[in-house]
């Protein structure tokens, strides 16, 4: 398994950090040993642009981790990110609920219960 470090260390700066293949230019995520597109084991990091597209959305009305206790109901995401990835995340505290698949989004982070930045997504500009 791949050092997920540089990853946590660059949110903790504000910055969404992917992996990326020197071999065929093609971005991983989640972290990874291999290329998913070409099997290649020569990947390093990039800072990506933080933004993409709902692909998918939903409301957790109960609480499954504790930093979810008292902030409930939220909406969970997933992002089909510009760089050609999708990740899980959460629309960002303060944001309208209503999203729709499609909407265009920007990266942000917020603190976890034990203070690790994790990225969740605003409508974009």
């Amino acid at each position: 398994m791949a050092d997920p470090a540089p990853y946590f260390e660059a949110a903790a700066r504000g910055v969404l950090a992917l992996q990326r293949c020197a071999a065929c230019s093609a971005f991983a995520f989640p972290v990874r040993a291999r290329c998913a597109r070409c099997g290649s084991t020569d990947l390093g990091w990039r800072d990506a642009t933080g933004l993409g597209r709902v692909f998918a959305h939903g409301r957790a009305r109960r609480a499954t981790l504790p930093e979810h206790e008292g902030r409930l109901p939220i909406t969970l995401l997933l992002v089909d990110l510009d760089e050609g990835v999708r990740i899980p995340a959460r629309l960002a505290a303060g944001e309208r609920a209503e999203i729709a698949a499609g909407d265009r989004v920007a990266v942000g982070f917020a603190s976890a219960a034990d203070g690790t930045a994790l990225p969740v997504f605003r409508r974009a500009p």
